[in-house]
């Protein structure tokens, strides 16, 4: 019987038990499928080896700004070194190892506002299929004052750092309404490019359309 993520063990991942409930209820369904799945920062590259054993035909790619080393027998893991924001070593990523898109791109980089916005527009616009998934790990670095680009909640509309991203993302679901001819202000009218987003602590997980 399969396993379910939050029951594989011993894999060298700080992925929460929240987080890979979350993953088992939209991927569960891909995980007979050839999948194709990218996930920008690895670390010690443990979840590239959970998201392996997880996929059994899937393709995994993994992007981290240190250089890291894998033992992949099956030859189904590529790694790259690099930054998030380098759209021409994403596009070098996507052509080498998912010719026709990813279904699965995970940013569990940076989490720098900036950094991951860029590479979110450029990998979900160019690289993610139509109904393919785009998960943001650990957005609530925007609020804590700690962070390079993160402050404190005072009660106020925060919009620091991830949290400020998160928020452009609703706008973006919310597109219908924002060019609707009676109630918008911007012209001309378009749908959303997002199936869905879905926020919990921590995790957005967006549907392309």
């Amino acid at each position: 019987m399969n396993q379910q993520l939050s029951q594989m063990k011993g894999y060298d991942t700080d992925k929460s038990e929240g987080y890979l409930n979350n993953y088992e209820k939209i991927f569960s369904a891909l995980r007979g499928s050839k999948v194709y799945l990218l996930e920008l920062g690895v670390f010690k590259c443990g979840s590239l080896y959970l998201w392996r054993d997880y996929f059994p035909s899937g393709n995994i790619a993994g992007l981290d700004c240190e250089k890291v080393s894998i033992e992949d027998p099956t030859n189904r893991i590529k790694i790259y070194q690099g930054l998030q924001q380098d759209t021409v070593l994403l596009d070098k990523i996507r052509k080498e190892c998912a010719p026709n898109g990813f279904d699965i791109i995970i940013d569990d980089a940076s989490h720098i506002a900036e950094f991951t916005k860029m590479s979110f527009w450029h990998l979900f616009n160019n690289h993610l299929k139509k109904g393919g998934y785009y998960i943001i790990e650990d957005w609530g670095t925007g609020y804590w004052e700690s962070w390079p680009d993160g402050k404190r909640y005072n009660g106020d509309n925060h919009l620091a750092g991830m949290v400020g991203l998160i928020k452009e993302l609703v706008d973006e679901a919310g597109f219908a309404d924002i060019t609707h001819s009676s109630r918008g202000n911007i012209k001309p009218f378009r749908e959303s490019k997002f199936e869905y987003i879905q926020l919990s602590c921590g995790q957005a997980i967006i549907q392309k359309k």
